[in-house]
């Protein structure tokens, strides 16, 4: 028996997270661990397309000559409330949140960026476990600036995409099999302000020989 624990103690000291093998899988499991996660019962996915439209006339030096596109961000600081996901009566699931963009472009003067006002957004969905004793929402937004291009010598538009994933989830015990505890962890490398020093040695002028 002792010989069989010296086994296993081997085996997990050689097992690390990452893939496993393609032909021969993953090794056997050691144990049958019960551990607590959130359980997703019910998901559904929606995406859209939004074009906000960005008349620059007033701020733009003459003509604008070049726009590029910078990024998209859900706005969670005040005073814009955080993101929510509310169950609502009929089994439906509503988010509402805050977002906004950001482009370059080129005028008469040089590159500048512009940052839209945060604008609200809202969404509802139906999930047929909407509403069941238990059962909790969950929105996760997920934004992409596209592109931006020109429809004017000042006007602005960029395509936006948005990608929110509605979930329904308890918070559960399973029975899983395992591998144990996670092995060590490496040693962490410091941030540190300056870089070390490392010298060339030796630090004199190289010798020519004819």
């Amino acid at each position: 028996m002792a010989e069989v624990k010296k086994t296993i103690k081997t085996r997990q000291n050689e097992i690390l997270p990452g893939p496993c093998d393609p032909v021969y899988g993953c090794p056997p499991p050691t144990e049958l661990v019960c551990v607590k996660v959130d359980k997703v019962y019910e998901e559904c996915k929606l995406t859209r397309v939004n074009e906000p439209v960005t008349d620059l006339c007033g701020i733009a030096v003459g003509p604008i000559t070049d726009v590029e596109c910078v990024s998209a961000e859900v706005v969670e600081e005040p005073p814009y409330f955080q993101t929510t996901c509310t169950i609502l009566p009929g089994r439906r699931v509503r988010v509402v949140f805050f977002w906004r963009y950001t482009f370059k472009y080129t005028d008469a003067v040089g590159t500048k960026t512009f940052t839209s006002d945060p604008i609200m957004e809202e969404f509802t969905v139906i999930l047929g476990r909407a509403g069941e004793r238990g059962l909790q929402p969950q929105c996760e937004v997920f934004l992409e600036c596209l592109d931006c291009f020109l429809i004017d010598t000042t006007i602005v538009r960029c395509c936006i995409g948005k990608l929110v994933l509605f979930k329904l989830f308890a918070h559960v015990q399973l029975l899983i099999p395992a591998y144990g505890f996670c092995p060590e962890p490496e040693e962490c490398v410091v941030a540190e302000e300056c870089p070390p020093f490392v010298p060339v040695w030796p630090p004199y002028p190289p010798q020519i020989i004819d």
